[in-house]
């Protein structure tokens, strides 16, 4: 079962990059170009226990896929856990952690846990594409969140 972690210091306060990641709205926001997600209904408010359900289409294929996500754990302001119920993997876990870090910073970590779909099939796609668009998915939300979260430098602050 692989397992990888992505990490990142945002120039923010955690009570700042822990409010953009406790709506599931905020998803859309930090999702590549490419990737076209919607969510279906109304979102509900992050809880343990909190359903959530994804619309997405992703190349090479563009179907649209229904990804059902469960909320199993939730400390707010530093930890949430979401797991996939139904959808493309086989099996989806997903810790998301935030630490305070130096100079009003915070440590965001990504750790996720996941089965491809098909057996060997899916072990065989996992090496040839689908770690890649994992591994870049996740570079371009730490870059998205640093963009979206953190203050600019102006002329004031040089």
């Amino acid at each position: 079962m692989p397992r990888l972690e992505f990490a990142a210091e945002i120039d923010a306060p955690l009570d700042a990059v822990w409010a953009f990641h406790n709506s599931v709205e905020s998803m859309p926001k930090i999702t590549p170009p490419q990737t076209k997600v919607q969510i279906e209904g109304t979102p509900v408010a992050m809880a343990k226990g909190a359903r959530f359900t994804l619309i997405v289409r992703q190349p090479p294929i563009f179907l649209p896929l229904r990804w059902e996500t469960i909320i199993t754990d939730y400390a707010p302001p530093h930890r949430f856990v979401d797991e996939q119920g139904k959808g493309p993997f086989a099996f989806w876990h997903h810790e998301h952690l935030f630490e305070v870090a130096p100079r009003g910073r915070t440590r965001v970590r990504d750790i996720v846990t996941y089965t491809p779909p098909f057996g060997l099939l899916g072990t065989i796609a996992d090496r040839l594409f689908i770690r890649r668009q994992l591994n870049a998915m996740f570079r371009y939300r730490h870059t998205q969140i640093r963009r979206l979260l953190e203050k600019p430098i102006g002329k004031a602050d040089l």
